[in-house]
């Protein structure tokens, strides 16, 4: 019987062989415990160690996943990257489109990973089952974490991805929720600017393919965004610049504005840049490197910001500044 998707874990198990060597064999778990065998180690020539593939996975699963052409690989960590492909493709067969926003903030208020709840009513607003206990995929550029909520409450997976992202009290996490389950991860540290990993700095690896109703070279975004970013898009598309700013920090939001934006317009000499909010844009002009006041004052008056809103701040490059809004309550503001 095909098990249930999605695919939370990959494991190994251990056995000794009779002539006195160790093999491993690696499994896929579901979200209800259920195993596939996916790969095992083998001893080659040389007493070499390689990772191969199950034949009955790539025929059972080869018409669902892009397994890709590779059978045997020279290690374990390459062996579990395609595996780590294999979850995240399970996610994307059982999700569907998000209908409503598609972003929230959570600050890190202790500094330990335990007692960590997500949102409330985070189900509902981005279109989960209502379950007392679901698992979610949290994605940072190139790798993914299956993490456990139950009751609200962060669960299995949570301890990995907190120490994996060394976080500690006052930072913020940028949630974006474009399928149900997936959630695409940014990390600002207590100065608001996002902390880069190893990781982050190379090539995407978890394309969507054909799974994705949006793709790399052709996102197709509805005719009526229904948000100011896909998180596709943030997590694909290498930005230049990007920093958050709290509305209530009494900051000038004109001069941190005007100051993260001048060194940059200088380095790639425009006389404009645009802010992208929705499906609206906003022509922002520069008079000797500095922004125009005045017409950035039009865009934040469109806005109606208040006190308690923060702010995401992503330049891809000089006709693409991205704006997210969230309210008080973490939840991104969707204007009409």
């Amino acid at each position: 019987m095909d098990i249930d998707f999605p695919y939370v874990r990959c494991f190994p198990k251990h056995n000794r062989c009779t002539d006195g060597t160790a093999r491993s064999v690696y499994y896929l778990a579901n979200y209800a415990g259920d195993i596939e065998k996916v790969a095992s180690s083998l001893l080659a020539d040389g007493n070499t160690v390689v990772y191969e593939a199950c034949a009955d996975f790539l025929e059972k699963y080869g018409y669902i996943f892009p397994v890709g052409s590779t059978r045997v690989w020279n290690s374990e960590e390459a062996m579990l990257t395609w595996a780590d492909k294999m979850i995240w493709f399970s996610f994307l067969y059982k999700s569907r489109e998000n209908k409503g926003p598609c972003w929230f903030t959570k600050d890190i208020s202790t500094d330990s990973w335990r007692n960590y709840t997500f949102l409330p009513d985070w189900d509902e607003r981005f279109g989960n089952s209502s379950t007392s206990s679901v698992w979610i995929l949290l994605r940072n550029r190139g790798k993914i974490w299956p993490v456990h909520v139950i009751h609200n409450q962060f669960g299995e997976g949570w301890a990995d991805f907190w120490d994996s992202h060394k976080l500690k009290r006052g930072f913020k996490l940028v949630f974006g929720c474009e399928r149900t389950w997936i959630f695409d991860v940014v990390v600002l540290m207590i100065n608001l600017e996002p902390l880069h990993y190893d990781w982050s700095t190379t090539a995407h690896e978890l394309q969507e393919s054909s799974l994705m109703p949006y793709v790399i070279d052709d996102l197709r975004t509805p005719e009526y965004l229904r948000t100011s970013c896909l998180p596709s898009t943030m997590s694909t598309t290498e930005n230049i610049i990007q920093f958050g700013y709290d509305c209530g920090s009494g900051k000038c939001i004109y001069k941190v504005l005007g100051k993260r934006f001048r060194d940059f317009c200088h380095a790639v000499g425009v006389h404009e840049i645009f802010l992208h909010m929705r499906n609206k844009w906003w022509a922002v002009s520069t008079i000797n490197n500095r922004i125009d006041r005045a017409s950035l004052a039009v865009f934040f008056n469109a806005l109606n910001l208040q006190p308690l809103d923060f702010l995401l701040i992503t330049a891809f490059d000089a006709t693409d500044v991205n704006v997210i809004v969230f309210t008080g309550d973490g939840i991104e503001r969707v204007y009409r």
